[in-house]
């Protein structure tokens, strides 16, 4: 007899209507109906009991994801925050894999809306002094490598040049004696018509990190200094003509006229720049206009100043180391040289520093903001 029959056929149909009352039973008719009773339940029955599941267990291989807890909190900010909360109010059941991943990805969207930025107005903005050199640009790491080695070249320079007239030629003297006061003229030409002139023109680039107002009178600062060491380098070289005896004729040769050439664009640069981007009240479209000239000449002047350089040292090779003559090449000549090779190795590293496009200096956000308040004043 099948076992729903059985379980039907043993239960007193008086039991609806009486249901406090028990039929008198003889003890062979219970001890069968309690055979009964046990028969109805499997032997091997199992009890089920909720039990929260193991990391391991939550996927299976169907691809879904079952959910153990009443409910799941994702938090998610600046996006993604709508399909997290869906997720969020669904009771204890299966998640598909498909709404994990689209979670997750949502996650991310919005953790890169949070990032800081790094352009304003289309302008990219440099990088953040925390960065790690793990992060760092290539080419920044070659213009450090090539700065590094410009301005080793350059204080090379300034000390070869000191050795040169100082065992060679004497050393320095005043207006009494005018062979020993010419020697501050290319002293005082290396030290600001050459060094001093370089480095200004890549004082931008070598500190990127600075504020845009501060390089600025920065820059201007240098370029002074250029300026006195080369007024009193040229005061030195006429004194010394004219107080010879015999008087030297002056700005007769090459070197003079293009030395002197560079020296008065050096001062016209200076000016210009001054009035163009220090004085206040210029307007941003004059200094944009006037930004590509001051670029321009003011890495003509500085690589006419090398040129003008390398021909005074010839000039003064030829001139004064007569015993044993130049052309013996004498241990002052092969100084000579090794100095002007200097020259224009310098003004080789910094002409390209300047102009090498990789290596141009990003605004930071402190130069934007400032560009932003001078055109909202304008």
């Amino acid at each position: 007899m099948p076992f729903g029959e059985l379980l039907i056929n043993q239960c007193p149909r008086t039991r609806s209507h009486q249901p406090n009352h028990r039929p008198h039973q003889s003890p062979a008719t219970m001890s069968k109906d309690s055979d009964i009773e046990q028969a109805a339940v499997p032997a091997n029955e199992i009890k089920v009991e909720p039990v929260a599941a193991t990391p391991e267990e939550q996927l299976t291989s169907s691809g879904t994801t079952t959910a153990t807890t009443a409910t799941t909190v994702i938090s998610v900010t600046n996006g993604g925050g709508e399909k997290a909360a869906a997720v969020a109010e669904k009771p204890p059941q299966q998640i598909t894999a498909v709404e994990v991943a689209a979670v997750a990805a949502s996650a991310t969207v919005a953790a890169e809306q949070v990032r800081p930025a790094t352009t304003i107005g289309g302008i990219e903005l440099a990088a953040s002094k925390g960065g790690t050199k793990s992060n760092m640009d290539p080419a920044l790491i070659n213009f450090k490598v090539l700065y590094v080695l410009t301005q080793l070249c350059g204080l090379t320079m300034i000390v070869l040049v000191g050795t040169w007239i100082g065992q060679h030629f004497g050393g320095l003297g005043g207006s009494s004696n005018p062979k020993l006061e010419f020697n501050w003229h290319p002293l005082f030409m290396t030290i600001g018509f050459i060094y001093l002139y370089g480095n200004s023109i890549l004082v931008y680039r070598g500190f990127r990190t600075t504020r845009k107002k501060t390089l600025k009178l920065t820059h201007a600062g240098i370029h002074m200094a250029a300026f006195v060491l080369t007024v009193i380098a040229l005061k030195t070289v006429f004194d010394s003509h004219n107080l010879n005896s015999p008087p030297i004729p002056n700005l007769y040769s090459l070197h003079s006229w293009l030395g002197l050439s560079a020296v008065i664009i050096f001062s016209l640069q200076y000016v210009a720049g001054f009035v163009a981007f220090l004085a206040p009240g210029i307007r941003e479209n004059y200094k944009i206009a006037m930004m590509p000239l001051h670029i321009y000449f003011g890495l003509f002047g500085f690589v006419l100043a090398i040129a003008s350089a390398v021909m005074g040292l010839t000039e003064k090779a030829i001139f004064a180391i007569t015993s044993p003559p130049y052309s013996t090449l004498p241990p002052a000549g092969i100084l000579a040289n090794v100095i002007g090779v200097l020259y224009v190795v310098f003004g080789a590293l910094v002409v390209y520093l300047a102009t090498e496009p990789s290596y141009r200096r990003k605004p930071i956000p402190e130069d934007t903001a400032l560009l932003s308040s001078g055109s909202a004043n304008e």
